[in-house]
């Protein structure tokens, strides 16, 4: 019982050093986040992208950020707002149209990483490849 409750404290503690540290790299960082909506289009937009080896960044309410390569970025403007994207949700993908694909219509719920809470799910839209300067930030929630 004692040893489940320092755990708690010490988990408690991490969390709110981590909670910290991203505050003050949040207030050294000047750089304001970028609108994807903005950045310019580099062809069609596609109904789907290979999911292997693509990282994901929440892009605000209404988009996603689909990294393939350094270079190689491509918006998703979700078919409609999702209000719980946040960074301290993870994306879980629950009905991939393909195993090896990210597809238009796909959807995934917003789950608490600390909680394992469900906020919901959002459906993913168009996948249009753009360009992503160097030192480029998004911000969600």
């Amino acid at each position: 019982m004692h040893s489940d409750r320092m755990r708690a404290i010490a988990a408690a503690l991490v969390a709110a050093g981590l909670a910290l540290g991203a505050t003050a790299a949040t207030a050294k960082d000047k750089t304001p986040p970028t609108d994807p909506a903005t950045l310019k289009a580099t062809g069609e937009p596609r109904n789907c992208i290979p999911s292997n080896g693509v990282s994901t960044v929440k892009a605000g309410s209404d988009a996603l950020m689909f990294r393939e390569s350094a270079n190689r970025w491509y918006r998703n403007d979700l078919r409609s707002s999702c209000p719980g994207l946040r960074d301290d949700r993870v994306l879980v993908f629950r009905n991939q149209t393909s195993g090896s694909q990210y597809c238009e219509m796909d959807s995934f719920d917003l789950v608490d990483t600390m909680t394992r809470t469900s906020f919901g799910s959002c459906t993913l839209g168009k996948f249009t490849p753009v360009e992503v300067p160097k030192g480029t930030k998004f911000q969600s929630r």
